[in-house]
Parts: structure tokens; sequence; C-alpha cells
């Protein structure tokens, strides 16, 4: 079945349900949106994908239409004909969706439409209603850009009581509005379901209306994060493309970090289907996982691969430190770049000064990184499952702005 004859059904299924009940009863069943110490707070607990999307779509849907306006003015080289032209057929007709990601973002759009109605479900920028497939096009815009990131991993003799350390600056030419309708997402584990695989539990930051993820943590204290580099692939015939923050999720969704080589494992998942754009997935896991030191970057090319193994491994070596910006430093000689030697001699000076690691100390290495286009800072605890985040608001960017501690357990508490 098409994709979109496949999204109208499924959009049809699922406002079906209506009937039986309100949409406000169902979007509890799939989740519920709250406030956490300044924070907006996203849980997905539903039973399954499609309940979950109507959730965030019924909670979030003027968030998910700002977001995409906001988008479509202020990112670089972009506008409406672009989107109409070249990112919505592009993420139609050359990428493949799970029946999970398809399921949830067809819930996704039936919750925005209970929620706002035909009238109101309308994107002021392309002047129209928003249709099932835009919010596909919305998930594969970090493909067509890929966001400028920066980050680290430090353990060991480097950090406070020799636990792991995982740094990360998010960095996206996007609007302010959309910078700060960033929201928390605390998503429940789903067990397996007639061939369906299970998913682990997460949390992370991210946009309405996106089920990629750029920036996350598992319940086991798997760190991922997303930073883009070489080659990045617009048109052609290739397809069949993975949306690589759909692939970091379910990274996160499927390995356990004690149950072997975390690094191993999610390179052979990136090594299933081809990206659009080039990409180093930045690992973190607690240091007493095993034998391996607990961080590792992922690095493969867009669709072509360039030959040879299809995802290589950059391991954390004695050092006990993993600087990672946007570029290559296995499959590739490094490229020349300002904020991988910053970040390296903060952190070099922290070691001068027998100063150990913890979120404060992190927080000023990611200073040393950042870009005007910082959207979030976060610093990730997985031997002890935290997050502390800060996102940029106003002029202050994510990593100078006042930084707030969550756990895992926490962010999935009932109030």
């Amino acid at each position: 079945m098409r994709l979109q004859a496949w999204l109208i059904l499924s959009v049809v299924l699922c406002c079906s349900h209506l009937r039986a009940e309100t949409a406000a009863e169902q979007a509890r069943a799939g989740g519920e949106l709250v406030e956490l110490r300044g924070y907006s707070v996203l849980r997905l607990t539903g039973t399954d994908s499609r309940s979950r999307g109507f959730a965030h779509g019924y909670y979030l849907a003027e968030q998910v239409l700002a977001s995409l306006d906001d988008a479509l003015r202020s990112l670089p080289w972009f506008g409406a004909d672009s989107y109409e032209q070249q990112l919505r057929p592009w993420s139609a007709n050359k990428f493949h969706w799970d029946a999970d990601a398809k399921d949830e973002l067809a819930g996704l759009y039936a919750g925005m439409l209970a929620r706002l109605g035909p009238e109101r479900l309308r994107s002021v920028v392309l002047d129209r209603a928003l249709q099932p497939d835009d919010l596909f096009a919305i998930n594969c815009i970090a493909d067509w850009f890929g966001p400028a990131c920066s980050g680290f991993t430090a353990w060991g003799k480097l950090t406070l009581n020799g636990k792991v350390i995982h740094g990360r600056n998010l960095d996206f030419p996007i609007g302010g509005r959309a910078v700060s309708n960033q929201v928390i997402l605390a998503v429940a584990a789903l067990p397996e379901r007639a061939g369906r695989p299970a998913r682990r539990a997460w949390i992370g930051v991210g946009w309405p209306g996106l089920v990629s993820l750029y920036s996350g943590m598992n319940d086991a204290g798997l760190v991922c994060c997303l930073h883009d580099s070489n080659n990045v692939k617009h048109g052609g015939a290739d397809e069949g493309f993975v949306a690589r923050g759909v692939l970091l999720r379910r990274i996160l969704e499927s390995v356990d970090p004690r149950a072997g080589d975390p690094g191993a494992a999610s390179a052979k998942l990136a090594a299933e289907r081809p990206t659009a754009c080039g990409n180093l997935f930045h690992l973190s896991w607690p240091g007493g996982a095993g034998d391996i030191p607990p961080a590792a970057v992922l690095e493969f090319d867009a669709q072509d691969r360039d030959g040879g193994e299809a995802v290589q491994i950059r391991r954390m070596d004695a050092s006990q430190r993993l600087v990672v910006t946007n570029h290559y430093c296995v499959r590739r000689a490094p490229q020349s770049c300002d904020r991988f030697a910053q970040i390296g001699l903060a952190l070099g000076l922290l070691a001068s000064q027998s100063q150990p690691i913890g979120v404060p100390e992190a927080r000023r290495v990611l200073i040393a990184g950042k870009l005007a286009a910082a959207a979030h800072t976060l610093v990730f605890e997985p031997d002890d499952l935290r997050m502390t985040v800060s996102v940029t608001r106003g002029n202050v960017l994510s990593p100078h702005a006042a930084g707030t501690t969550f756990s895992l357990a926490e962010l999935f508490a009932k109030p």
C-alpha cells in the first residue's frame, strides 16, 4: 500500500475510536503533558504506538504548527517552495518508515485534528491545511540540514567519583519560537507485539511533531546523541533511507549496555539501512557495564558508504575522555575544528588542576564548544540515570543558561 493511502486509512481508523470516547479521554490513555520545574514534560505511556502518537498530537498540536512555520521562516536556504517541491516528496518517497513510526505519526496527526479541527490545522507559511505526510517531512528536516553539535564523555580519574559524564550541545539554526517549544520526553517501554520488537523506555529532549530523537538516554543508562558529518544526499534515485533520528531512537529502544558491547550492538543497527546524511552517533553508558571503556562514536557516511565497513566505531582511549564535533576521526583523517580543540583544552585544564568533572564542570566545558545556534545543552549521568537540561531562552544560549537536573524516575512519576 502506498504511503499516502496507508496514512489516510490509518488516520480514519484512529479517528473512528473517538465515537466511543472523547478526544481528551483518548489522549489521557496515551500519555500526559505536565510541567516540572519550568519545563514541559510529555509522558507517553499508552499500550501501542498509535495511542502515544494521538496523545502527542492532541497535547502539542499548536506547538507542532508553530515550530513548522518557524522552521520554514528561519532555516537558511529554505522556505515554503523548497519544502513543498523537495523535502516533502523526498521524505514520502525515499525513506523507509517502520510500522511503529507509521502508526505513531498517524496517531499524531489524528490527535492534532481532534484538538484543532480541520479549519485550524493549518500552516500559515504553507498557506494550506496540514496533511498526514507533512509529519514525515518534519521528521526528515535533520536529514536535510543536520544539526551542528558538539559533546564529550569523561569518566574514571577525570570525573567525580569516577562516574561517567556525557555532555552535549545541540546546535541548529532554527527560529526562537521553535527553540522555546522544545519539550522533555519520557517514553515508556513497550512489550513485543505481534511480531514487532519490544521497545525500552527512554528520556530526552525534542520538538513537538517529532517521533525522531536527537538527544536521549534509555532506562539502562545508554546515552545516544546525534552529530552530523559529511555527504548529505538530497536527490538521486537512492531510496530506503532511515530517518537518522528514528535510527537513534531505535538504538535507545533496543540496546542494553549490560548485555555486551553497546558500540557493536548499535553499529549493527546503524548498518541495516542507508542514511541520507553522514553521521556521528555519540554513545555513553554506565562505567560498570562490562570491561569496554564506556563511550564510543559510530561514524558512517550517507548511502554510498565509501566502501569498506558500513559503520566504524571510534573508542575512548586511555585518556578516559572522548570529544565529538562534526568531523570524522576514523572514517577519514580529522578535519580542523576549533570546537574540538577547545573542548579538549578545557578538559585538559580541569585535569591539570586536579578538578574532578561533575555536572557544573561539564557545563563549563560545553561552553567551549558552543555555537550561536545552540538550542539545548544536556549533561547525562548514565550511572545514576540523571539528565541536566538547559535550553536557549531569548538571548541566553543554552550552555550559559541555568541547568535543571531530572532523574529518569522523576520524569516518569505521576504527580
